[in-house]
């Protein structure tokens, strides 16, 4: 059986592409497959178009290199320096140039545009892609394969966001708020006793949700809604002029425990214990995406090999 090797920058809660890079590698080993990170690094074409700013790149790249490489103790990610030899399949999410760790197994993870973030697509040939969501829609490599399977993975950071050491709600007191993408709404008021979450770090956001009675959400999609509901608070939404509730969401289901508007809060508070079992599916959803990605990804190296 084949290992895996997810090419990956460290951890960073603030952003999404490592989450789930690390998410997959945590997966697969939840599995049974033999699973590791490796740290990732630049890797382009030098040209004398561009040549400082490569090589500049390339320093920076390397002091990076002196620092510690953080993963999420909380999930089974371990990394891995040595050789890369030909039982392994290299991951690499879409971003990257060519095929820096020279593997004869390479798979593409398409989690935005392929050349979005650096106006480049260099990939190669015999490669299997997958696609996270619709970003590879109308997108074919020259000699690639790219696969049917949607590989959406999702991490909800449960580890920081929990009911430990919550205080319970008849001792909790004050009001939280995010404006985030909702600094035009029509009315704006923000809370002047309130606690502004916006710029403050996931640990630090979720003490706050642990005491306070209530947070505030002027952004009407942001996740924040969903950690604070399950830290135990009542999550409301100020509504979008001209915006109801069923525009907002129209599955009852993205809607348990949150208000959308003050005057919906009995009913979040009567869904909220549907929340969490639903956070839960949807990341079960994720370990089944990463088995048949597993399957699929060890049949078609295999069956390539057969024919070398």
């Amino acid at each position: 059986m084949k290992k895996f090797l997810i090419f990956a920058p460290a951890y960073d809660a603030n952003v999404g592409g490592a989450i789930v890079l690390h998410k997959l590698c945590s997966l697969l080993n939840s599995l049974g497959y033999e699973s590791y990170l490796y740290p990732s690094f630049i890797n382009f074409e030098i040209s004398r178009m561009g040549f400082w700013r490569q090589l500049l790149g390339l320093v920076a790249d390397y002091v990076r290199g002196f620092k510690r490489y953080l993963t999420n103790p909380a999930l089974d990610t371990p990394v891995y320096r040595g050789k890369v030899t030909d039982d392994f399949v290299v991951v690499y999410p879409e971003i990257v140039f060519g095929n820096p760790l020279k593997a004869k197994n390479v798979v593409r993870w398409f989690l935005h545009r392929p050349g979005f973030h650096t106006g480049v697509v260099y990939y190669g040939q015999g490669e299997l892609h997958f696609d996270f969501n619709d970003f590879a829609r109308g997108f074919q490599y020259p000699g690639a394969m790219i696969s049917e399977l949607r590989l959406m993975i999702t991490h909800f950071p449960f580890e920081i966001y929990n009911e430990n050491c919550a205080l319970p709600a008849g001792e909790r007191k004050g009001v939280a708020y995010c404006v985030r993408k909702g600094e035009d709404k029509t009315g704006l008021h923000l809370i002047d006793e309130g606690i502004k979450i916006d710029g403050m770090s996931h640990a630090e956001i979720a003490e706050v949700f642990k005491r306070v009675r209530t947070f505030i959400s002027y952004d009407s999609y942001t996740a924040f809604s969903v950690f604070a509901a399950i830290c135990g608070t009542d999550s409301i939404v100020i509504p979008d002029q001209g915006v109801d509730k069923l525009r907002w969401h129209p599955r009852a289901e993205d809607r348990y425990g949150i208000a959308y508007g003050i005057n919906d809060l009995p009913e979040a508070r009567d869904t909220v214990h549907l929340l969490k079992k639903r956070l839960l599916d949807i990341e079960e959803e994720s370990r089944r995406c990463a088995s048949l990605f597993a399957k699929e990804t060890i049949d078609y190296f295999s069956g390539r090999r057969d024919l070398d």
